[in-house]
């Protein structure tokens, strides 16, 4: 298989997992003072790599191309400038995107880096938005090709969990707040009593959320958020499968 067909295999294969946040997930925003930044969303993939392993044999590997390491870092705007189903607004927030995907198979090594400038709290929200959609969205442009792609934009996917709220950033005020319409659409999808079981073989599953604004935080609506000695950085960490339950765990509000 080629390189570079074999890299998009492995994106396809675990892009859903890496969207539903089944893992030790770090989300990272950086605001400045006009109001642009970026978005960042870390995810380690270890043990999903490891259980992965288990149920694949060497052959199986070897034929999809993973028994050898790869770092690799994929440009979205090739992807972007070619498709055909992204709203404009959504090519604009995704184009200047990069994926980062290290991955060692037989060192239970995969990590899957996001990174996406944005220029205003408005593109910022349609980030969380495209990155999270299948249809017209991150998703269905790695995986836009034939009737099956069509079949999976049907559907709803595997969203992550940053899909279920209202983001804003405006008139120096932050806020995440549950979306109870999608967050039921978001519970429809995702199986709580299947991601239970698959935290029962792969352990603890963990989401970090940490944003540094230019300005000193005044007021924050969520206690468990600790501030830096500067108090212009907040980190907000839960138990993935508790956010799931209770997604108010990383709802936030900052004033700064």
């Amino acid at each position: 298989m080629h390189v570079m067909n074999a890299i998009k295999l492995i994106l396809l294969c675990l892009l859903p997992f890496a969207m539903a946040s089944c893992m030790d997930t770090r989300e990272e925003v950086v605001v400045k003072k006009d109001g642009s930044g970026t978005l960042v969303m870390k995810t380690d993939m270890g043990k999903m790599v490891e259980m992965m392993k288990s149920f694949a044999g060497d052959s199986d590997l070897q034929k999809q191309g993973l028994d050898k390491p790869f770092d690799t870092t994929m440009l979205l705007k090739s992807y972007v400038d070619t498709a055909k189903d992204i709203p404009t607004d959504k090519k604009a927030a995704l184009r200047d995107g990069k994926l980062h995907l290290i991955l060692n198979v037989k060192e239970n090594i995969g990590k899957f880096d996001m990174l996406f400038p944005f220029k205003s709290g408005e593109q910022l929200a349609l980030l969380y938005e495209s990155m999270g959609s299948a249809a017209g969205g991150l998703k269905g442009m790695m995986g836009n090709k034939g009737p099956e792609a069509a079949q999976q934009t049907d559907d709803k996917g595997l969203p992550q969990i940053t899909s279920v709220y209202d983001i804003t950033l405006k008139n120096g005020v932050y806020s995440r707040k549950v979306n109870k319409e999608r967050y039921d659409a978001f519970t429809q999808v995702m199986k709580l009593d299947q991601l239970k079981q698959m935290s029962s073989m792969l352990g603890a599953m963990n989401y970090t959320f940490v944003i540094t604004l230019p300005q000193p935080i005044k007021k924050s609506s969520n206690a468990k958020a600790t501030l830096s000695a500067d108090k212009k950085t907040a980190t907000l960490s839960a138990d993935l499968l508790e956010a799931f339950e209770h997604p108010e765990l990383l709802e936030l509000e900052l004033e700064y």
